[in-house]
């Protein structure tokens, strides 16, 4: 015999867990990630980056944690960045990246990729990873600073 409770309840259930699916999937959407690229490195090694990318910084000025370059059909949420006015500034500040943190080894060049797999930009950084956030409705984009303030004493134990 069939009881009429198990029913909306199945269905309430089944409505809560798809709503809940495309939750998750939809906040997986608005992630983009690095994807290391040696021509990006190269661009960078003959100094012909592309000039029509928007340039950044984060970090000190003369020890920068990162260096991004930005397709201009974004909107790049800049409030941890600092703008880059001359490609001969772009230059510069790469090659004072720092790479004081602990296991900095080598320089990631990367291409900054969207995800639906559309290059949105250029990352330059000892650091090689960091959250890239995308509003895929407005095209806002977002890249943490990667550098933790913590790292610097993870390591070490006072007696």
């Amino acid at each position: 015999m069939h009881e009429p409770g198990k029913k909306q309840l199945s269905t309430g259930c089944c409505i809560i867990l798809l709503t809940a699916a495309a939750m998750i999937f939809g906040c997986m959407g608005s992630y983009g990630k690095l994807v290391s690229n040696p021509v990006t490195l190269d661009l960078y090694r003959h100094r012909t980056l592309p000039a029509d990318l928007h340039y950044y910084y984060c970090g000190r000025s003369d020890l920068p944690y990162a260096v991004v370059g930005i397709n201009s059909t974004y909107l790049f949420n800049d409030r941890l960045w600092f703008k880059i006015e001359s490609m001969d500034q772009v230059y510069d500040k790469i090659k004072k990246l720092s790479d004081l943190h602990p296991g900095a080894t080598t320089m990631k060049a990367a291409d900054i990729m969207g995800p639906g797999g559309d290059r949105i930009g250029v990352w330059f950084s000892f650091y090689h990873h960091t959250p890239v956030q995308i509003d895929p409705h407005t095209r806002q984009l977002e890249i943490f600073n990667p550098y933790d303030p913590n790292e610097d004493d993870q390591s070490r134990i006072w007696n």
